[in-house]
């Protein structure tokens, strides 16, 4: 039913033309990545509009990122933990210590004890109990220790400049982030100009630009998943049986186990349901899973030598969406900072097909774009065990 909304209303062409330029990328991301919600909850079955419409509204689902190098980010500064960017702005700065909590708990447990030594209903922070100031103390400097540690993060984000603002704050903060910063700082002069600028204005000019979407040839009109994995549409001539043949859905099984980095028998079970396997199958997709979590590829799961990591990546490049099987940040001594992209594959040489092969070279310049001065690798996991590394780009 969406997909027949789309192609009626020619959803992603109307809403294309209507978003700013700077939008763009981003808007139709959003669109093709509710084709393919629609299609992951619950596994496609037992859907209904009120059901699909529901689990939206719970939350919890991610939109995919769009990789625009024009694009400003609005992060929270743990959820910008192993991301980089040339300039990083803090704003508010300057905000005060937060108010001493009322009618909270205090617990005094350290981790090698095996319950907790004080456990305190405390109605006032600023008055507590004679019995409770040194577990209190001891609370406020971790406090403190927990804020210092999250301007590290903030600072570390910055390859090139870092822009530290404030307002004028209505009491004042000691050891608030601008106190401790600001006289390491240059002042930036206030532009005018800049603020001159009306956003309508804005917005009207980069509409009226000339711009092209995507579109299917003849005969390929509609295909079976809106947001296939290799981000090519499929016809419908035949299409289906290869997309449900066995070795497709044991291939997807290994894919899954892969997500989850465990083979473990629940894992398998659950992975065999919702693929519709046999007992044989699910065995034969778990054996796949194993040899690529144990072969030369295992250290991709080594908390060890792993600093960030993320499965099913969804990404925008040039205008297309693309979902990376597996990305890694390394933090081991002599790759530090390098990332790989990981494309996990069961045939033995996908490294001599072609079309694979420039899939996974526009999956290794996605990242790149995002960090234009730090080392990116790509290589294939396949079901032997094997770690087959892409040349360097030329």
């Amino acid at each position: 039913a969406l997909q027949a909304i789309y192609t009626d209303g020619d959803v992603l062409a109307r809403f294309a033309a209507a978003a700013p330029a700077n939008q763009r990328d981003t808007v139709l991301a959003n669109l093709r990545s509710l084709l393919g919600v629609s299609l992951q909850m619950g596994g496609g079955r037992f859907a209904t509009p009120y059901a699909f419409v529901r689990a939206l509204k719970a939350g919890g689902v991610l939109a995919p990122a769009a990789v625009n190098p024009n694009t400003v980010r609005l992060l929270t500064i743990h959820g910008a933990k192993g991301l980089e960017a040339h300039s990083v702005l803090l704003l508010d700065t300057d905000t005060p210590e937060r108010n001493a909590e009322t009618m909270g708990v205090l617990v005094d447990w350290p981790g090698e004890a095996t319950w907790p030594e004080k456990f305190v209903f405390l109605a006032n922070e600023s008055q507590p109990p004679a019995c409770a100031v040194p577990t209190l103390a001891a609370e406020r400097m971790e406090r403190q220790r927990e804020e210092l540690n999250a301007l590290y993060v903030a600072l570390t984000r910055a390859r090139h400049t870092l822009v530290i603002s404030s307002i004028e704050a209505y009491r004042t903060a000691e050891r608030s982030w601008w106190q401790r910063l600001s006289a390491l700082a240059s002042e930036v002069a206030f532009d005018p100009a800049i603020a001159s600028v009306s956003a309508p204005a804005t917005l009207g000019s980069n509409r009226a630009e000339l711009f092209y979407i995507r579109e299917l040839p003849p005969g390929c009109a509609e295909y079976t998943n809106p947001i296939p994995k290799n981000e090519t549409p499929v016809c419908q001539d035949g299409a289906d049986d290869d997309l449900d043949s066995t070795p497709a859905r044991i291939g997807k099984a290994m894919h899954r186990l892969l997500e989850w980095g465990d083979v473990a028998s629940r894992n398998l079970a659950a992975a065999a349901r919702e693929f519709e396997l046999t007992s044989t199958q699910g065995t034969q997709a778990a054996a796949m899973a194993q040899r690529i979590l144990q072969g030369a590829g295992a250290w991709v799961w080594d908390n060890s030598v792993i600093g960030w990591q993320g499965n099913e990546v969804e990404l925008i490049y040039l205008g297309q969406p693309l979902r990376l099987d597996r990305l890694v940040q390394r933090k081991d001594a002599g790759h530090a900072g390098e990332w790989w992209v990981l494309d996990y594959k069961s045939g033995q040489a996908p490294q001599e097909e072609l079309e694979l092969v420039a899939q996974l070279c526009r999956y290794r310049d996605a990242v790149q774009a995002i960090y234009p001065n730090q080392v990116v690798k790509a290589a294939f996991l396949t079901a032997q065990g094997s770690l087959i590394e892409l040349a360097d780009a030329p």
